[in-house]
């Protein structure tokens, strides 16, 4: 069946077509034009029944698709009104307010109502079928041409057709150059922008398949049943209470927030990131900063002062992210991304950054998310240096990777504050964060659907700043007598096995199981692995988890890098490789459409090049020669399409772009070097001790640590023994 166009497909087939389901299917955007779909005998041995779906007959005529939004004027008169009104205001009665609550209501209602005043709402009506370089020329033009064909004027319909598709080319190469071609120096998010309307990169998050299957289109319905999942997460855990509040709190000296600490976390604001369910826009918080940081300041020493979060910024819209495209499972394919109000972020961050101080010191050192000068790399460097040395010294490895099902959805607020008692975090901190976790309230929006508030039991709502601090806490004790790594929730237990020995992990799996039970936290037993490295000289036993057998596999993709029980590269540069080609298909499209070679150049080194050097420092030294040549090709693929039929080095030359190899050997270098210096605290722990210095000091070629000896090749050429002998 044609479509004119292929979005917004419903599903019209309601009787059964096999059996007692509906197997057999016809998705339409255009269910005016036929009749419903009559479900008729199966066709000779087949066991399906037939569908016959036929045209109405009637002059149906296609509706162009119009969105209407409701956009906050600029008007930079508008802006300069309200700044004037704001300096005029007197904030007298906003001071002598005795309740924080009555606080935040007084700021949001005055606010809110100068904006509103100043720089109305305004409906802006766009056709969601039109490229952005239409015109109204244009659109004549079209109407001439099915003008044309409706009354079969063959040759006026020609003339017309090859009017259209040269005037299309011209409009799309003239937007592209009044629109984009200065952007990326002037405005870099207008440049990307740009780019992405071009690639069809630009995020919709459609949702539309989910809501055929699960609410039979209605995304009004999808949006209460997603938010009733997330939920029902929850539902199993006991929420605190709400703590009572104290007007006359003494809050020592070190936790007042003054003026000059609010405006700088203002004026640093990104004003292109969505508000919250207050509505109130980041712009004006960063442009009235200066007007804004005193009340404000109130507002958060009145917050801390009386043990209490006003519920507006405990309120989240709930944009579902689908994990997979397309989602087919509300409770399994979509990550909820809370949008919280950004003056409570503002707020969190410096509440968090006291916490952090006070429990830094007592984090476990490998705990590598969230925190700052830590990241995957780190973390990957850290987990397969202890690995290939094991391997170098003839032991075997066995390997638990463990998943947490919707860890940041159950979390328990009775465990995660009581840990932080057992941290030292101060009472008047904890009786803030009782508040802050406590009758916390969601709804799901989709595009400009909103689903009812539904208050929660626990969780850790993703998208605030606390979020993941809180979570780190949490699960910082998780320590079940092995080597852990942990990134956030997850967690790589490590457990070296001497040769002939037998494996012990199963009883630190029970430790584990048991800690999770503790901390109510579920382990997902269907995406929790194990991996063997090397040849123990005994059977392993099948690794158990609550009587579930745990899947043995001999690869997985481990924080974005795929590891192989060989530990070499075979299947990483495979996955990498193929990823960046399907992003050279964009590159090709921004081709098309006429973007400069400084343009393309700068594409690819922003969204091609970076997916094949994610991590890179973890696996360069040992990637073979023909992985090497296989990650160059993809760049020399980049480069042809860049700049035409110019040789390989000559492009790279003109566009100052540098082989991978050499570009992943200074990121290597540039890492080592970080690691060896003195202040470090990430990753120093695995380099030798330091030699004398007064040995060193009359050597003409000294080296600060001594080179390890290595076995095997492998370990030779693991980042660090890479390291020690090439950037020393």
């Amino acid at each position: 069946m044609a479509h004119y166009v292929t979005t917004h497909l419903r599903q019209v087939v309601r009787d059964t077509t096999r059996k007692n389901a509906v197997l057999d299917k016809i998705f339409t955007n255009m269910s005016d034009w036929y009749n419903a779909p009559v479900i008729l005998p199966q066709i000779s041995s087949s066991d399906h029944r037939t569908v016959l779906m036929q045209p109405t007959g009637r002059d149906v005529r296609s509706q162009a698709q119009y969105k209407v939004d409701l956009v906050r004027s600029h008007d930079p008169n508008g802006k300069a009104l309200m700044m004037y009104d704001l300096k005029r205001m007197n904030w007298a009665s906003f001071y002598r307010l005795t309740s924080c609550d009555e606080m935040v209501t007084f700021f949001y209602n005055n606010i809110l109502s100068l904006l509103n005043k100043y720089l109305p709402l305004r409906p802006s009506r766009q056709n969601l079928n039109d490229k952005p370089w239409v015109t109204e020329e244009f659109r004549r033009m079209i109407r001439r041409r099915q003008y044309a064909w409706v009354h079969r004027l063959t040759a006026d319909y020609r003339r017309y057709r090859n009017q259209a598709t040269r005037l299309a080319k011209t409009l799309r190469k003239r937007f592209y150059e009044k629109k984009v071609k200065l952007l990326r120096q002037s405005n870099s998010r207008n440049w990307w922008r740009q780019m992405k309307r071009y690639t069809g990169q630009t995020k919709h998050n459609d949702l539309s398949g989910l809501a055929n299957v699960a609410a039979d289109g209605d995304l009004n319905v999808l949006a209460d049943l997603i938010n009733k999942s997330l939920k029902e997460v929850s539902d199993d855990l006991q929420p605190v209470n709400q703590v009572q509040q104290t007007v006359n709190c003494q809050v020592p000296d070190q936790y007042i927030i003054s003026p000059t600490t609010v405006l700088n976390k203002l004026q640093r604001i990104c004003v292109y990131k969505a508000p919250g369910p207050d509505n109130l826009p980041n712009w004006v918080l960063r442009d009235f900063a200066p007007l804004l940081c005193e009340p404000i300041c109130a507002i958060f020493n009145a917050s801390i002062r009386e043990s209490n979060v006003p519920l507006i910024w405990k309120q989240a819209n709930v944009l579902p992210i689908p994990k997979v495209n397309p989602p087919k499972s509300i409770e399994s394919d979509l990550r909820p991304i809370s949008m919280t109000p950004t003056v409570s972020k503002v707020l969190e961050s410096i509440i968090g950054s006291w916490i952090l101080d006070g429990v830094r010191s007592q984090l476990d050192d490998r705990q590598f998310g969230s925190l700052k000068g830590r990241s995957t790399t780190h973390a990957l460097i850290d987990i397969l240096h202890h690995w290939h040395k094991a391997l170098d010294e003839g032991q075997s490895v066995r390997i638990l990777f463990v998943d947490y099902a919707k860890a940041f959805d159950h979390v328990d607020h009775s465990v995660t504050l009581q840990k932080m008692r057992t941290y030292g975090v101060p009472d008047i901190i904890v009786r803030w964060l009782t508040s802050f976790l406590c009758e916390r309230q969601q709804r799901v929006k989709i595009c400009d659907i909103f689903s009812d508030w539904v208050t929660l039991r626990g969780g850790m709502p993703q998208g605030t700043w606390l979020g993941p601090l809180i979570f780190i806490i949490l699960i910082d004790d998780l320590r079940p007598g092995l080597l852990t790594h942990k990134y956030v929730d997850d967690t790589t237990v490590t457990e070296i096995i001497e040769k002939d020995s037998v494996s012990e992990i199963q009883n630190s799996t029970a430790t584990l199981v048991e800690w999770s039970k503790l901390n109510r936290m579920n382990i997902n037993t269907k995406k929790t692995k194990e991996m063997v490295m090397g040849s123990c000289g005994t059977e392993m036993n099948t690794l158990m988890i609550s009587s579930t057998a745990v899947e043995r596999v001999s690869t997985y993709k481990l924080l974005g890098v795929v590891v192989s029980s060989n530990l070499k590269w075979e299947d990483h540069v495979s996955a990498i490789t193929s990823k960046a080609a399907r992003r050279i298909w964009f590159l090709k499209k921004l081709k098309r459409a006429g973007a400069s070679v400084e343009d393309l150049a700068y594409y690819y080194q922003a969204v091609i090049r970076p997916v094949m050097e994610y991590a890179s420092p973890v696996w360069h030294s040992n990637l073979t020669k023909g992985q090497t040549k296989t990650l160059e090709d993809v760049q020399r693929r980049a480069v042809q399409i860049i700049h035409g039929n110019i040789p390989y080095d000559e492009a790279c030359h003109l566009l100052n772009i540098l082989p991978l190899a050499d570009r992943r050997l200074e990121l290597c270098r540039t890492l080592f070097q970080q690691i060896m210096r003195d202040d470090t605290h990430v990753l120093h722990y695995l380099l030798p001790p330091r030699r004398d210095t007064q040995l060193t000091g009359r050597l003409r070629s000294s080296r600060a640590h001594p080179t390890v000896y290595a076995r095997t090749s492998h370990f030779k050429n693991s980042f660090i023994l890479h390291g020690l002998n090439k950037f020393q």
